[in-house]
């Protein structure tokens, strides 16, 4: 495919994902239909519980803030990308005198950065190292560094103090290594889109160079609608022969559809310019920055969480980083719906994390995917089998459609004695509790029950007596969060940070 021909199929694609919703957008069914059969198997379940920052508290934060290893430990995050610490592990915090010799290991400070990469080890987490800086207001920390290959060379000497030992350092064997973030916004990159491919170039090749094994990649662009980070971006990596191992996207969405589309026109473009072994990696994604704070903390996005999650699985994706783990204490910030973290600062869940709990109950006991036989459009719907077949999980999400009745029905269960079905819920009132538990003696297992509009169904089928938690408690919102009654005033002030912010 011509790069011409490129260029108008990400567009057609980026219209339809905006404008569409041809998959998704069949009439509400009262009695939605769900088949699986335990026979019918498709590899593995993936959790998608990669995340940005954490487990450590956010740099300037102090107390109540702490550290969340075990909450990260408790929900199966395996996988943290180092942006927006604000501070530790950026460029202009290790090498802190841009006028220094960055081949002499006294022109560095890993001390905070040590810190931070030290804790995400220990947590047993991989780590996805962001080279560039945090948002900022500061214009030296957004302009383009002044002498690109004297970045580059900074950036070889951080791998190798994480991977080779240098500088009294150490063998992590970190292999993602993402240059820069959202060059596409002011807010992050005053250059040009030219001079961004100009920086990539000269870091990946220096680093491929150093290290060939290294996975190097970009642009982390903030949406796929900017040709220039898209398209512009690709024809000069293959003009000029630069190694890319993965292409780096974001997308705050209003619907989890709206990142399935994305992810297949990302997974699409990079197939049309022979990218086909280029990982296709979000390394941000959210429900939509302009929405009110409580649907980032209440069942709402439990269920947007959830169906993003279960979408994922068939979106052509490598890894999807949501952002964020940890959060300052800002009330501030709450105020205005810019407090997207999964826990407090004080390390309590909000409703969100407990998608992933079940993400980690699902791929920890039952791995194998049932593959299903039908196609309900207004649920998302994943269910998995055990190894052994004494588990079988079903996940079941309603974001966006209205209160359904649903038909459940699971053929073939491979048990000839009674097994026990444990119903788990997460609304505003329930907290991944524990609703129902019925025995069944049956080969074929149905049901047909109610799932409302921001809800999330967890049923586990098992002949065990053993069965997951229920789910921890949860932070309270305060009622000037909750209430819709500040939502135009909140709604204002979002608008004008994110103004102020990339201005």
């Amino acid at each position: 495919m011509s790069y011409n021909s490129s260029f108008l199929f990400l567009s057609t694609v980026i219209l339809i994902s905006l404008y569409i919703n041809p998959v998704f957008s069949q009439p509400f069914l009262d009695n939605a239909k769900i088949l699986f059969d335990c026979t019918n198997t498709g590899g593995l379940i993936k959790p998608f519980s990669e995340i940005n920052c954490g487990p450590l508290p956010v740099y300037y934060n102090h107390k109540p803030s702490v550290d969340i290893t075990q909450q990260y430990q408790d929900i199966g995050i395996n996988f943290i990308r180092t942006h927006d610490f604000f501070g530790p592990t950026d460029i202009h915090t290790i090498f802190p005198d841009w006028n220094a010799d960055p081949f002499d290991e006294n022109s560095y400070n890993f001390t905070s950065s040590d810190e931070v990469i030290a804790s995400i080890i220990n947590a047993g987490c991989k780590v996805f190292y962001r080279l560039g800086e945090s948002a900022s207001q500061d214009e030296n920390l957004r302009n383009p560094p002044k002498n690109f290959s004297k970045w580059a060379e900074i950036c070889k000497h951080i791998v190798m103090h994480y991977n080779d030992g240098w500088a009294n350092g150490y063998h992590y064997n970190i292999t993602y290594w993402e240059i820069w973030n959202e060059p596409d916004l002011n807010g992050f990159w005053n250059g040009t889109a030219e001079e961004y491919y100009h920086l990539y170039q000269i870091t990946a090749e220096a680093l491929k160079t150093y290290n060939p094994s290294l996975k190097i990649g970009g642009p982390c662009t903030s949406s796929i609608t900017n040709v220039n980070y898209t398209i512009g971006f690709l024809v000069y990596i293959l003009e000029n022969k630069i190694p890319i191992d993965f292409f780096s996207w974001h997308c705050y969405a209003t619907t989890p559809q709206e990142l399935y589309i994305n992810s297949l026109a990302v997974r699409s473009m990079l197939d049309s310019f022979g990218l086909y072994n280029c990982e296709n990696i979000l390394t941000e994604w959210n429900i939509n920055l302009l929405t009110p704070q409580r649907d980032k903390e209440n069942a709402y996005n439990a269920a947007f969480t959830a169906s993003s999650i279960i979408l994922f699985q068939d979106a052509s994706l490598d890894y999807a980083f949501r952002y964020r783990g940890t959060q300052d204490n800002s009330w501030l910030l709450k105020f205005i719906g810019f407090d997207i973290s999964l826990f407090t600062a004080d390390g309590k869940y909000k409703t969100p994390a407990l998608t992933y709990k079940i993400m980690h109950y699902i791929t920890r006991d039952t791995p194998i995917r049932l593959l299903s036989n039908s196609n309900s459009s207004n649920l998302q719907y994943l269910s998995g089998i055990s190894q052994d077949k004494t588990n079988i999980s079903i996940l079941l999400s309603n974001f966006d459609s209205p209160d359904t009745i649903y038909s459940l029905n699971i053929s073939n269960i491979p048990w000839n004695d009674s097994y026990k079905a444990v119903y788990y819920l997460i609304d505003d009132n329930h907290h991944l509790e524990i609703t129902e538990e019925n025995t069944y003696h049956s080969k074929e297992f149905h049901i047909t029950k109610s799932i409302k509009h921001g809800t999330v169904q967890f049923i586990r089928l098992t002949n065990s007596s053993v069965y997951p938690e229920e789910g921890p408690p949860v932070a309270s919102l305060p009622f000037i969060f909750r209430s819709p009654l500040f939502d135009p005033i909140a709604a204002i002030l979002r608008i004008l940070v994110i103004l102020f912010l990339l201005s």
